[in-house]
């Protein structure tokens, strides 16, 4: 799906969605674009070849699966790969949604395979403020981007607070679905931070102006407020990935402990039983001439030893402290 974004001189935004349109409008002067396409397809990348003339490199990654975060400077544009986040529909995985962006001087064309809320909310802001466009590429970049990365922030709070209840949960009940559980928060915090880092280093290299004219000298304090974003939530999944291996360790000494606990007593029940095994099979041998088979007492005295004997080993095991 295509749709463009048009701001022109007098101050009003216009939504153009057919193609024939959107080519109409690419290079109009005095008016800034921005071009967003979702789940494109072979001809939209064709469209943009040949109406913006992208290097065929940079239309080859926006096709890919998943591309790391990075910038490319081209003759005319930047090229630029960030990465939002969204949970999964079970809610337990984050996944990271890929954002291919070019900017040039007076436009902007963003294109991505699935829905982005980030891309959504920012769309609506700029038509219900036009002047978000109406202060250039440069600007309205920065509130993409800005958006983007907002969206980590209610992921962290629900990572923190499923793993508030790991931690709970550790001194309860022990199972494989909640082994499961850790292993998945451990999983969406190694994706998170997987993209994080690089996406710090793309936003580092914006703040430091190095890309006009298509990225204003003035927008550096902006993109640094958004590497203090990034290196917040970098600092936090660093935290987290700590704090689950620690909960991960806990979790397996606890059960371990618990399984040498139950292997306790079941060896001190074998240890025992031994010796009581061995009299009754001493005395269950069919052999003839046994002084003790013929005594009257010999049944009663027999189980009185073997209640002895097994008291007297659980006393001993008692004093030595094995129980």
């Amino acid at each position: 799906m295509m749709e463009l974004l048009l701001y022109e001189k007098d101050g009003q935004t216009k939504i153009v969605h057919e193609q024939d349109e959107i080519s109409k409008n690419v290079g109009k002067r005095g008016a800034l674009l921005w071009l967003n396409i979702e789940n494109p397809t072979e001809q939209d990348m064709q469209f943009l070849q040949d109406r913006f003339n992208f290097h065929p490199l940079a239309i080859e990654d926006c096709m890919a699966t998943i591309q790391r975060p990075k910038i490319d400077k081209y003759d005319g544009y930047v090229f630029i790969v960030l990465h939002a986040a969204s949970l999964a529909a079970h809610k337990d995985k984050a996944t990271s949604l890929e954002v291919d962006i070019f900017i040039g001087h007076n436009y902007i064309v963003t294109i991505h395979m699935k829905p982005i809320k980030s891309i959504n909310s920012s769309r609506d802001r700029c038509i219900k403020n036009p002047g978000i466009m109406a202060k250039g590429a440069g600007y309205l970049f920065y509130s993409i981007a800005d958006a983007l990365v907002d969206n980590y922030f209610p992921i962290l709070d629900k990572l923190d607070t499923d793993i508030d209840n790991m931690e709970q949960m550790m001194f309860g009940e022990h199972s494989a679905e909640n082994i499961n559980k850790i292993l998945n928060l451990k999983e969406t915090v190694l994706t998170l931070r997987r993209f994080i880092g690089p996406q710090r280093e793309v936003v580092n290299l914006l703040s430091r102006g190095d890309h006009q004219p298509f990225i204003e000298s003035d927008m550096s304090i902006y993109f640094r407020d958004i590497a203090d974003l990034l290196a917040r939530i970098s600092d936090t999944l660093d935290a987290y990935r700590d704090v689950l291996s620690n909960i991960l360790d806990g979790y397996t000494s606890i059960a371990s402990n618990r399984l040498n606990e139950v292997m306790k007593v079941l060896t001190v029940i074998a240890t025992i039983m031994m010796p009581l095994t061995l009299i009754s099979g001493i005395y269950g041998m069919n052999f003839r001439h046994m002084p003790e088979l013929q005594w009257k007492y010999g049944y009663a005295v027999t189980l009185i030893l073997m209640v002895a004997i097994g008291s007297g080993m659980l006393i001993y095991f008692k004093h030595k402290k094995w129980l």
